[in-house]
């Protein structure tokens, strides 16, 4: 049957994939976005993804505004009246937060809870919240799975530890329905460059060089699609409900690997660095419940996601202003 879905941060990097996958699906989506940009990036390369990513969308509803906004958010829920939200609004990763403790303190808690009390108001049947595997801290499992020990080690991940617990306090106190979905590493198409992989690629067209901080420490690499799919399935399956799944691929790779697979494509060399003792050190997550509950099955790992990435990239016309970018195509 089909449902209304709101998601939240619509135009975004997942939201945009997740949007796309319940319109084929027959659903009615409304998307919220503010358009804010995290990093400053060029005009070029800011319109050419966010044009890629509306059009990707398809979406049947557009609200431009602030989720921090209550008077909007209020005026949104009013006129659309979900069956269901997602909630992808939010700080893009740990050092913005660091970096924009106040502003991010709004996003991430505040407008948490009055997206939560407006799911109750107008009897929202679920919230999906998008929390990261970033509350775990250091693994201290080689897969930690949902029952492992949260110990986050940045106020990035403090925060969304604090938005699950308040859809877990929602739910005993107002009879909320949630879904928690932890993701990690992600990268794929209509990506900003923020994320290593995008990062190291776009160093390697600029300069010549692809910086690895930490060469042995793995990542869960996680293609964009796959988790927006887990969105989409729990959107729109009951037996999701008031659970938390770890969304990931469920293969950790060291980030040497990653670099070794771009640097085949685009050339460059790799400058070893030590990590980077702000990120906690983390490796694969046991994402089988998920597949358990709801059959969800990632399809794409590094080796083939990581030139699917690169085919992508190298098609957009703010990469073929960078300086190698003709020798790479020359190859």
């Amino acid at each position: 049957m089909s449902k209304k879905i709101l998601i939240l941060g619509g135009h975004g990097f997942i939201g945009s994939h997740t949007s796309n996958i319940l319109r084929k699906q027959g659903h009615i989506v409304g998307v919220v976005d503010c358009y804010h940009q995290y990093y400053i990036f060029p005009d070029d390369e800011y319109q050419c993804i966010l044009n890629q990513r509306q059009e990707h969308a398809n979406a049947d509803h557009v609200f431009v505004g602030k989720i921090e906004d209550v008077n909007f958010m209020a005026s949104v829920f009013a006129e659309f009246q979900p069956d269901v939200v997602i909630h992808l609004a939010t700080y893009p990763n740990a050092y913005m937060v660091k970096r924009n403790v106040v502003d991010a303190t709004g996003n991430m808690i505040t407008a948490t809870a009055t997206t939560l009390d407006l799911c109750t108001e107008h009897n929202v049947e679920k919230i999906v919240f998008s929390s990261s595997s970033m509350v775990y801290g250091n693994f201290e499992s080689d897969a930690p799975d949902e029952n492992s020990k949260t110990d986050p080690k940045t106020l990035y991940g403090s925060y969304k530890l604090q938005g699950e617990r308040m859809c877990q306090i929602w739910h005993r106190e107002k009879e909320l329905n949630y879904t928690i979905l932890r993701p990690s590493a992600l990268y794929g198409t209509r990506d900003m460059i923020v994320r290593v992989i995008s990062k190291m690629a776009e160093s390697s067209l600029t300069n010549g060089n692809i910086r690895v901080q930490g060469p042995d420490n793995k990542l869960d690499f996680s293609w964009v699609t796959d988790v927006a799919d887990a969105f989409a399935v729990c959107a729109t399956n009951e037996t999701t409900t008031n659970e938390i799944f770890n969304c990931t691929r469920g293969n950790g790779r060291t980030i040497l690997e990653a670099a070794t697979m771009i640097q085949q494509r685009l050339g460059g060399d790799i400058e070893i660095h030590p990590h980077d003792s702000f990120y906690p050190n983390r490796d694969t997550l046991n994402s089988n419940k998920l597949k358990e509950f709801t059959g969800w099955n990632p399809t794409e790992d590094i080796d083939a996601g990581i030139p699917n990435y690169l085919v992508w990239l190298l098609e957009q016309p703010f990469i073929k202003t960078l300086p190698r970018y003709q020798e790479v195509m020359d190859q």
